[in-house]
């Protein structure tokens, strides 16, 4: 099983799709992504902002 990291332009829509407080599951199921992931990547910080998680996984790779 491979894993592929969340990208930029995803998390730029994780961003507007929490904007549009879109469900946990809706937005999983939009970027075909686990719901897990999603709530992974919505705790890098809060509330979500698309940059400062990019800037987050970027420090920790």
């Amino acid at each position: 099983m491979s894993y592929t990291h969340i990208v930029p332009q995803e998390r730029v829509l994780i961003e507007s799709y929490c904007l549009e407080k879109k469900s946990l599951s809706y937005i999983a199921s939009q970027l075909k992504r686990s719901k897990s992931t999603i709530n992974y990547e919505l705790k890098r910080c809060k509330p979500y902002n698309a940059l400062q998680a990019q800037l987050d996984y970027d420090a920790k790779r």
